[in-house]
Parts: structure tokens; sequence; C-alpha cells
């Protein structure tokens, strides 16, 4: 693990510069994308003692008419109720960052080690954002822009409009998908894609901004259309097929599961704490781990939408 020294401050090309410069005493705050998919993600917790986490989904009946017609005076046959377990092993992750001696009495950072331990939990909270998209991209609902054929077939220009967004909430409620929020879905979509639907919404989307009911606005949500509550964010994974692919996330209750089996957790240590293997007391670390999981619960309950983006 490299250790952080005083020439990791940087004025450009010049960290000497940086490090004499009284005046650059503040870091400026860096710009996190907003992430979304953890908090709509059914959580499980596993007791101390497994190595999985599970999810119970209660499968649904399909009686038909003349097998729920009674007979007088006869009791009909029971019915099997099954529940379908979705297992998964979490994965840890981690990541520290060490920061000599030298560096934390010269930075004209305050609160350096907080400041970086903060930094280390975005970092984190990123890719848990990101293990989610690496499962829900495996889902088999897609609806393709343009009325494309599959994702080979999007050329440039093949945005997503007010469309398919209208196709998106047909298709869900086709399959019985249950909203999440005020009898809407919630779309997770990239920056470059919002700007897309609003720009082809044909008048009906409505900025967030401008709700006439009472609603709470939720964090990240840019506006409304077609019975899907848009969220907005950076944080999307792109796929390459001959164009970027951007794929959009629509969202009913329980689609997918995410892990609670070892919750993130911060770690700082202060020079000298390692004993022998630091015996002058040079170094000074922050880091951060945790287990996680996630896992698609019912495919029936989301879909995505795969298009081009109009970049800016």
């Amino acid at each position: 693990m490299a250790t952080r020294t005083t020439g990791n401050i940087k004025n450009g090309s010049s960290p000497a510069e940086f490090m004499q410069n009284k005046l650059k005493e503040e870091v400026l705050k860096n710009l996190e994308p907003e992430l979304f998919f953890a908090k709509y993600g059914q959580k499980s917790t596993t007791p101390n003692g497994y190595l999985t986490v599970s999810w119970a989904r209660i499968d649904q009946l399909t009686r038909t008419i003349a097998q729920a017609t009674l007979t007088e005076g006869v009791t009909p046959t029971e019915v099997d109720q099954t529940v379908t377990v979705v297992q998964a092993t979490p994965v840890q992750y981690g990541m520290g960052v060490v920061m000599s001696d030298l560096l934390l009495k010269t930075t004209p950072v305050r609160d350096l080690v907080p400041r970086v331990g903060k930094n280390i939990a975005q970092n984190m909270m990123r890719i848990i954002d990101k293990v989610i998209q690496a499962q829900l991209i495996t889902g088999t609902n897609v609806i393709y822009a343009n009325g494309r054929a599959n994702r080979a077939a999007l050329i440039a220009g093949d945005v997503v409009t007010g469309t398919e967004i209208g196709k998106a909430t047909t298709k869900l409620r086709s399959l019985n998908a249950e909203p999440i929020s005020m009898g809407c879905y919630i779309g997770i979509v990239h920056s470059f894609v919002a700007g897309n639907i609003r720009n082809t919404s044909s008048g009906l989307w409505l900025e967030a901004n401008k709700y006439t009911t009472n609603e709470t606005i939720l964090n990240g949500e840019v506006g409304k259309l077609n019975g899907i509550r848009i969220l907005e964010t950076s944080n999307i994974d792109t796929v390459s097929s001959g164009i970027t692919v951007y794929p959009s996330y629509i969202l009913g209750m329980d689609a997918y599961g995410v892990s609670d089996w070892q919750q993130m957790e911060m770690f700082y240590k202060d020079l000298g704490s390692s004993g022998t293997a630091d015996f002058l007391n040079q170094r000074a670390t922050a880091g951060a781990k945790v287990s996680f999981a996630a896992k698609i619960l019912d495919n029936n309950a989301f879909l995505r939408i795969e298009s081009d983006a109009t970049s800016v």
C-alpha cells in the first residue's frame, strides 16, 4: 500500500508550492454523484454465523375460475403455496489510504484524516451502487429506444423519449409490478438521459418543483412522466456496443434485494498504532470495508431501457 506523502498534495505539477501556499487552506469538495440503487432494494439482514444472505418471495397463485369453483358441501382441494428463496454470498470490499507523519504535520488542509475518510466512504458508496447495477443489467425485461430489436441495433440518436417511458409503464403494469411511491414507479437514469426525456416528452413532463399535490419530492427526483418518477444521477454504468449504451432502470416494489450482512465500517489508525511495524510513528491510516451482495428477486418487477443519450 503506497504511503500518501507531501508529494501527493498537488498544485499543478508543483506540490512543494502548494504546501507552502498559506492562502489555499481548504480543499474543494468532491462532486459526488447521487446514489439511489441501494435505497430501493429489499433489505435482508443475516445474523452472525451465516455466510449467505436470503430473500423470500411468495410466489403468485394461479388458480383458474374452474379450479376455484366450489361444489356445494364439498371441501375443495387445498392449494400449494410456494415460496422461492433467493440466496447470495456477500463479497467483501475495502480500501485504505496511508498518510505520513510529515504530511499530517505540514498539510494546509484542515482535518485531513476525516476528510480522507469521507472521500473513502463516498468511493465505497459508488462501488455499492455499481455492484447493484451489475446485477440489474442481467434483467430479462428490456425496451430498446426507437423500437430497435436489440442492443446491437441501437445507433446514434436512439434516445429515450416520452414514448419509451410510456411503454415502460404499460409493460410493468401488465406484469402486475407494484408501484413504489404515490402510485408511480421509480426511474433511475443518467443525467444525459434525463435531458432527453425532458426534451421529448411533448409537454407532458412535470418538473418536480411544479408538483401541485402534497407528495414529498424524492431525493434526486427531477420530474415525473407517464407514471414514473425520474431520479437523475451521473453514476450509471454504460455499455459499449457500437455506440455508448445508457441503461435506464425503471423499478417496481421489491425488484431486487440488497444485503446488510456487514455494514460499511470506517477505520482510523493513529500514528504509531501499528507498533513495531511503524516504530518511528510515520504512518496514519484511514480505510473502510463492507460485505455486500445484490440479487434480482423478481424480473417482472422492473425493466431497463437501453438507448443512446445526448451528451453536453
